[in-house]
């Protein structure tokens, strides 16, 4: 049975987790404006997240390990994508993407 600071960090997880879909989602259609705001609310999530696991033992169920596993795992593979879009924008817009300001907060969100 989960204790009532794993079932705080679950909840945190599950919101980051779908955070993470959505980055997926607009990371594949391209969306700048929609990265944008996820990546601001990514920030809030994972302020939450650590807020939760600051109040949990060390010693995680193997459901939590498993879930932040996967948490990592999808977070790499975002920034992958997000990179491969980067590389993909620059050939194709030739130099546009440069002066954009929205791409210059996505560089540094994503290769920082």
């Amino acid at each position: 049975m989960l204790g009532h600071s794993h079932k705080s960090l679950l909840d945190a997880l599950d919101l980051h987790q779908n955070l993470l879909h959505a980055e997926q989602q607009a990371i594949s259609t391209r969306d700048l404006n929609i990265i944008e705001d996820i990546l601001k609310q990514k920030d809030e999530s994972l302020q939450i997240l650590i807020n939760a696991q600051q109040t949990s033992t060390e010693n995680y169920p193997p459901e939590i390990e498993s879930r932040i596993s996967s948490i990592l795992d999808q977070q790499k593979k975002n920034t992958l994508n997000f990179r491969k879009l980067h590389i993909q924008e620059n050939r194709t817009k030739d130099g546009v993407a440069e002066t954009n300001p929205i791409f210059k907060r996505m560089r540094k969100a994503y290769f920082n």
